[in-house]
């Protein structure tokens, strides 16, 4: 039987492989949704109470008339 502690650790390691598959499945959306993004941030919780996993992603970009401005 498993202890409180193996299940939480189990639980967790499965958030982490659950978000790092999902990053997998999305990357291509993360990184072009903008045309002329300068910086990508991507922060994950795994939260292993009961919160839910998720994943936060940042972005900055440079608004398109002003990047064909200076480019």
């Amino acid at each position: 039987m498993a202890t409180r502690k193996e299940s939480r650790n189990e639980k967790l390691v499965q958030n982490i492989k659950d978000i790092g598959q999902s990053l997998i499945d999305n990357a291509e959306k993360i990184v072009n949704d903008f045309k002329y993004h300068t910086d990508l941030t991507i922060t994950c919780y795994p939260c292993e109470r009961d919160e839910y996993p998720r994943i936060v992603v940042e972005t900055e970009f440079v608004p398109e008339k002003i990047a064909e401005r200076y480019m």
